[in-house]
């Protein structure tokens, strides 16, 4: 990902399917078709995790991206081909006006089942590492 002491930002878009677009059609549709346009953009501006949760209440979805800084994302929007074709296609599946964003510091700490940074060495669960059957 990124230098283990450098700061990043986690932006989440809370996004909203529009009217008469079933959640199935929302999913496939910024999965095989936004998607593409907008990867290599995001590759190009230095996006470092790029990922999208569906259906998630009172949500239609959760997109999810680190960045170095928050000026990777005002240079990808300030891109032409962003301007052109990106923006213009989320008018065909999204509620834009009802979109909301969420930034804050992005502080990963278990990937692919293993612990890092100050989790790295809490292998054990609180009883001492050993198994219970709730009791």
């Amino acid at each position: 990902m990124a230098a283990s002491n450098q700061k990043l930002l986690c932006l989440n878009i809370l996004g909203y399917k529009k009217p008469g677009i079933s959640s199935e059609e929302y999913r496939q549709y910024m999965v095989n078709e936004h998607a593409p346009l907008v990867a290599g953009l995001m590759k190009k501006y230095g996006f470092l995790h790029w990922s999208m949760f569906a259906n998630v209440a009172p949500y239609d979805c959760c997109v999810q991206i680190v960045i170095p800084s928050i000026e990777c994302f005002v240079r990808m929007k300030a891109d032409p081909y962003f301007k052109q074709t990106v923006g213009p296609d989320h008018e065909k599946f999204a509620d834009t006006r009802r979109s909301q964003m969420m930034i804050g510091w992005f502080s990963p700490l278990m990937k692919d089942g293993q612990l890092f940074g100050p989790t790295a060495g809490a292998g054990t669960v609180a009883n001492g590492g050993e198994e219970t059957n709730g009791e």
